[in-house]
């Protein structure tokens, strides 16, 4: 009993250093290559409008490209319940810049055009289409991770999202994505319906 006890034990504490680790590298990449601060650090800063990004929990991070701009905050925004259509492109995330040989997944056509013409990628045996995703918030039809970045988020945004395993897909394999792959959507809001 003691041994199957131990086993366990081992198995969930080796998904905790999995996860942060994938936490770890997310961070880094956003506060080094894309030189982003925590949401909570932009009143700390010098720099006017800083980029910066939100964290949710410790397995979602979501940055708003066009957070600043103007007349934003007259846009409709994304409420729990909302109905939200999007375009997006899907990656794994490496921890570093995704590039079109990471997309799993993508409905924006200039994107499904630059993976046919490569001759395909290592994930394109997925379905790709070429029309906006329609996604009704609150009924458990995205990923958590993808949920919980568009809440709050508005009419027309340009959101990156990045998001541990844990909040992508669990241990569920989708396709050729690796298992406990953390991911990156890319997402245009095209519009939302309360």
């Amino acid at each position: 009993m003691a041994m199957i006890a131990s086993v366990m034990f081992c198995g969930c504490e080796n998904d905790v250093d999995m996860l942060t680790t994938q936490k770890d590298e997310i961070v880094k990449y956003l506060t080094t290559s894309r030189r982003m601060v925590a949401q909570e650090e932009v009143g700390t800063v010098i720099e006017n409008n800083p980029p910066f990004y939100t964290a949710f929990g410790q397995s979602v991070y979501r940055h708003i490209t066009n957070f600043y701009d103007e007349g934003r905050e007259e846009w409709s925004e994304v409420g729990a319940t909302s109905t939200v259509n999007i375009n997006f492109s899907a990656y794994v995330f490496g921890g570093s810049e995704p590039t079109v040989s990471d997309i799993y997944w993508s409905n924006i056509p200039a994107v499904i055009s630059e993976v046919e013409a490569m001759g395909g990628n290592k994930y394109s045996d997925l379905i790709w289409e070429d029309r906006p995703l329609t996604i009704q918030l609150g009924r458990g039809e995205a990923i958590r991770g993808l949920e919980e970045a568009l809440i709050g988020c508005r009419d027309q945004d340009s959101v990156q999202v990045y998001m541990t395993s844990e909040a992508a897909y669990g241990k569920a394999i989708i396709g050729s994505v690796p298992k406990n792959s953390p991911v990156a959507w890319y997402i245009k809001i095209l519009n939302v319906t309360k």
